[in-house]
């Protein structure tokens, strides 16, 4: 699931409040994937066979964001599935949002900061959802399932 542009500001400002060292430079860069490393934090993604299929079909249509440092490194905070499914497409560069940190650290921060914001789907709520739709979109469905 994508976090969209305003939870990755609040993240972000969120974390710039607490050490005021976080800046976003709000550039879109293509990054070579193999320059790219992966947080010791993150969660490697299960299953981007879905991920994969859609890149396939219509490329990677969001770009992963990114924390670079002064130092030159570059820390993937978001975008994991997109980036394993591009790796496993052998695809040579990916697109990423950038936003500069002091260290390491900050960038770990800033992954979890992220997570916690990301709403977690169950299948009950799914099935809701898809029931809630059938509501609205069918007006004669008996009373008693409504």
């Amino acid at each position: 699931m994508s976090v969209g542009k305003s939870s990755i500001a609040r993240a972000v400002n969120a974390t710039a409040t607490k050490t005021q060292t976080v800046t976003s430079s709000n550039t879109i860069t293509k990054f070579p994937l193999d320059s790219i490393g992966i947080l010791t934090v993150a969660q490697t993604p299960e299953n981007t066979e879905d991920v994969k299929s859609s890149i396939s079909k219509r490329g990677i249509l969001c770009p992963v964001l990114v924390a670079t440092t002064p130092k030159g490194d570059v820390w993937l905070i978001d975008g994991y599935r997109r980036y394993f499914a591009a790796k496993e497409l052998k695809i040579p560069e990916i697109c990423a949002l950038v936003i500069n940190v002091e260290n390491k650290s900050e960038a770990n921060r800033i992954y979890t900061e992220l997570s916690k914001l990301k709403p977690v789907a169950k299948v009950q709520d799914i099935h809701q959802e898809k029931f809630r739709v059938l509501c609205v979109k069918d007006h004669d469905l008996p009373s008693y399932l409504l």
